[in-house]
């Protein structure tokens, strides 16, 4: 028995001071993972995301930090054009041209963002590539994370999305915190 015994005490040893004791060996916040992401919650959800975003010449640089593995919807409304505002890439009720044209685009974004470029005619928007607005609009923000649905808005009038649930991160793209 004592032969049996001296090659059980080192893994009853190791065992014993494993101090994570059910630890699935997580690298994301500590869920279980099935494959493992670092988007610093793990479990769905982003517990740490950060965004900001900035006009150049040529379009919108929407950079985030912390961000879901699976994605996120980015959409944009012009919420004060003393007429008929822009609002077909707002990701929820579009925009009828007067033809009876309807444009309604969500522009998908990777975990770290994405980049829109500026054109011209509604013609060339592409989800998740172009973009009818610039920086001189007076633009409200929706971002969605698609593995939730938990939603933020912010820019010139976040009541624009108060129907849809989303907290209101107030402030312009830089620096807001999620």
């Amino acid at each position: 028995m004592s032969k049996y015994w001296l090659a059980i005490v080192p893994v009853l040893f190791a065992l014993g001071c494993n101090d994570k004791g059910g630890d699935s060996g997580a690298t994301d916040g500590g869920a279980p993972d099935g494959g493992g992401t670092t988007d610093g919650g793990g479990d769905g959800g982003s517990t740490s995301l950060s965004l900001d975003c900035a006009w150049d010449s040529s379009g919108l640089q929407v950079d985030l930090t912390g961000g879901d593995s699976a994605g996120y919807n980015f959409g944009m409304a012009e919420t004060d054009c003393g007429g008929q505002c822009w609002t077909g890439e707002d990701c929820f009720d579009g925009y009828t041209a007067s033809d009876g044209t309807v444009y309604n685009y969500c522009h998908p974004m990777s975990a770290a963002g994405g980049y829109l470029t500026t054109v011209t005619t509604f013609a060339d928007i592409v989800e998740g590539s172009t973009t009818i607005f610039s920086a001189d609009l007076n633009t409200t923000y929706y971002l969605e994370e698609v593995s939730t649905g938990d939603c933020w808005t912010w820019g010139y009038d976040a009541s624009y999305y108060s129907g849809y649930g989303c907290a209101d991160a107030g402030g312009g793209c830089t620096g807001n915190a999620f």
